[in-house]
């Protein structure tokens, strides 16, 4: 994985474009979007191992995130609706400087919740879709009334602070108040609404080709938190299948963040149903 553009974003800072080619160049890309907390960095051998199984991927972190400037403080915010609609058309303007084939957006945890929000506007880019332990965070899908105390802690917190301190408090590094907000709503309600705005509407008109991963293991996108994420999108054509690594398979255990760091298996997986459903979705009915 090699870092290719540095990105201006709308209303100030950059964030760094980092690309895995594959042989063919002309055919599908896919463009990671990242869990809440997690650099673009991390994601670097699944991101080579999809390469090598033939398709050409690539990472960016959000504003404010890894290696994105300037960095997340009490001046610096913005929610689902920026990353899923400003950042992710830097993004993808950025890609398509040296990719023209069919654009795959894959959305891992957080990153789900922010592909959904850019499916349900106006102008979608993505061909095709993947979901990977990406589930709902509403409390009564996910782990009860701790999630429901958890989330909403962190929501008063950062309304408080200016910003969510996660650097300090140990979970999901330091975030943008509005992003968190907006996501303990969720884990409250159920209900995808990033600005308050309802967007759940325009997700069931979405028909483009969906895969979604569970991993086995997955304590924090649980299959009945993923059945209620994937719900939201009853017109997609949906293919699912869970990751549970067997004994003699390389690599380390499934959860919810280790596929990126030992993506042995589940690369070539996710590669196979790319090359088959991209190029497809892309090329129209016709």
């Amino acid at each position: 994985m090699d870092a290719r553009a540095r990105i201006d974003l709308t209303g100030g800072g950059s964030t760094l474009l980092h690309v895995a080619e594959a042989k063919d160049s002309g055919g599908p890309l896919v463009l990671v979007l990242p869990a809440m907390g997690i650099p673009a960095g991390y994601y670097g051998p699944f991101v080579d191992d999809l390469a090598r199984a033939g398709v050409g991927a690539a990472v960016a972190d959000y504003p404010g995130q890894g290696q994105a400037r300037p960095g997340i403080g009490r001046h610096h915010d913005h929610g689902y609706t920026e990353v899923a609609h400003d950042w992710l058309h830097r993004v993808v303007e950025a890609v398509r400087r040296e990719h023209d084939g069919p654009l795959v957006v894959l959305g891992h945890s957080l990153g789900g919740h922010i592909l959904l929000t850019h499916l349900a506007g106006d102008e979608p880019l993505a061909d095709a879709a993947v979901l990977i332990g990406a589930g709902t965070p509403f409390w009564r899908t996910h782990q009860g009334v701790k999630t429901l105390v958890q989330t909403q802690f962190m929501g008063l917190v950062s309304s408080a602070r200016g910003f969510w301190p996660g650097d300090r408090l140990g979970f999901g590094g330091r975030q943008p108040r509005t992003l968190v907000r907006e996501w303990a709503a969720f884990a409250r309600t159920g209900r995808l609404a990033p600005g308050r705005r309802p967007i759940e509407a325009a997700l069931r008109g979405v028909s483009l080709p969906v895969l979604v991963v569970d991993l086995d293991g997955d304590d924090l996108a649980p299959p009945a938190a993923v059945d209620a994420l994937v719900a939201k999108l009853p017109s997609a054509q949906m293919e699912r299948f869970t990751f549970a690594k067997g004994p003699d398979d390389p690599g380390k255990p499934v959860n919810h963040f280790s596929f990126a760091r030992s993506p042995e298996l589940i690369g070539e997986r996710i590669a196979e149903w790319v090359l088959k459903n991209a190029e497809v979705s892309a090329s129209g009915p016709g």
